[in-house]
């Protein structure tokens, strides 16, 4: 009896250490699984790109800033369908200096006017058309039209671009779910200038980051990858990501101001040349607010210049004097006359009384001009007074090119 005893307990001891083998290989199987999976999501992640139309056609170069500073501004259009055409529905520019903890977002509407493109098009057009008249204009070069049209719309030159088609917004929706109404909490987010108010569409792209998961992104890479092949932007997969999993995050850190072009005083109404009434884009309202805002967004050194610029034309482009000042004022810098130079010339010449003094606003001003232009420490020949003066030549017509 002693002895059956014994191997009953031997037979015990080996059916539990099978037990715990089985467990082991059950639990290295799990892990080993996991790491497979984590590895092939990195490899996803990391192998995937946004088509980048700016890139491909070189236009890059003029069309984006390429500025190494504090301020970060990204430009994020979302589309829409339209029968066949592919339409603007909203686009929104935001812009922050993390280290002043300020930031502006701006909404602009699709059905906005915007007036200047009467000699291409015949009559002015309206943001949901910019893709479609860039492509009418030259085929396939209608996404870098629209932000080209946008940054002139603005006055604003962009650092980054994120662009959805119809089918990038379904995708993002279906991987992060529904990005229509408005929480309570997004609404916290913004302050506004006295007198104004912001619509429910203004707060989409709150929503959009609201709506963001990584946890969503790792187990959904097929949608995600559907995302990938149909987004457009400068940035790379991740920073892409990143911009939606870090904007709200930002909005709060910071001082956060909003500026709703559909609100009323943004606009001016009007008879278009077809007919019916139609709301233009009242650029110096817009202006007004906006320089009031950027002034706490600029770097502090660019402050601190005080810089006085001079705009003379001798492009042979009429009114690019305005535009190119004006975005050179949307920046930071104080743009104090505007005027045709005695002559057309063929390359610009940018004149500086002093570089060390005024190097931020040097920065500043090149970024506008795109670097093409020829620089000399000095003045003109003819009469000035500014401390940096922009004389535009033939050469700035190939920003308009498309």
């Amino acid at each position: 009896m002693k002895r059956l005893s014994s191997q009953t307990k031997t037979k015990s001891k080996s059916k539990t250490h099978k037990k715990i083998n089985v467990s082991k290989i059950i639990v290295y199987t799990l892990i080993t699984g996991l790491i497979l999976f984590f590895g092939i999501y990195l490899v996803v992640l990391l192998s995937a790109k946004l088509s980048d139309s700016t890139k491909i056609n070189g236009s890059n170069q003029y069309l984006l800033s390429q500025a190494n500073d504090d301020t970060s501004t990204t430009l994020v259009v979302l589309e829409g369908n339209n029968g066949q055409e592919k339409r603007i529905n909203e686009a929104y520019l935001f812009l922050t200096n993390k280290n002043k903890e300020e930031s502006i977002l701006i909404y602009i509407p699709g059905w906005m006017y915007y007036g200047g493109l009467e000699e291409d098009f015949g009559n002015s057009l309206a943001v949901s058309s910019f893709r479609y008249a860039g492509d009418f204009l030259q085929e396939g070069r209608g996404v870098e039209y629209a932000i080209w049209q946008i940054g002139q719309m603005l006055g604003i030159k962009v650092d980054n671009y994120i662009w959805f088609s119809p089918d990038g917004t379904k995708n993002y929706s279906g991987l992060y779910g529904d990005i229509s109404g408005v929480e309570d909490r997004v609404k916290e987010y913004y302050k506004v200038a006295e007198g104004d108010s912001l619509n429910d569409a203004f707060f989409k792209l709150s929503m959009m980051s609201s709506r963001y998961s990584a946890v969503k992104n790792i187990f959904g890479i097929t949608k995600l990858m559907g995302i990938s092949n149909t987004v457009y932007s400068n940035l790379g997969f991740t920073g892409f990501l990143n911009f939606f999993d870090s904007l709200n995050k930002t909005i709060v850190s910071t001082e956060t101001f909003g500026i709703d072009l559909s609100f009323y005083r943004y606009s001016t109404e009007d008879l278009s040349t077809s007919g019916g009434q139609i709301r233009y884009m009242n650029t110096e309202e817009f202006d007004g607010a906006y320089r009031s805002l950027i002034a706490k967004i600029i770097d502090r050194s660019l402050e601190k210049e005080r810089v006085r610029v001079e705009i003379y034309n001798g492009s042979g482009v009429p009114g690019a004097a305005k535009q190119f000042g004006r975005k050179i004022e949307n920046s930071g810098c104080d743009v104090v006359r505007y005027e045709n130079a005695p002559k057309t010339i063929d390359r610009t010449v940018l004149y500086i009384s002093n570089e060390e003094n005024f190097a931020s606003s040097l920065k500043v001003v090149s970024e506008i001009l795109s670097g093409s232009y020829d620089l000399v420490v000095g003045r003109p020949e003819f009469m000035t007074t500014g401390d940096i003066v922009v004389v535009l030549g033939q050469d700035i017509k190939q920003m308009y090119s498309f």
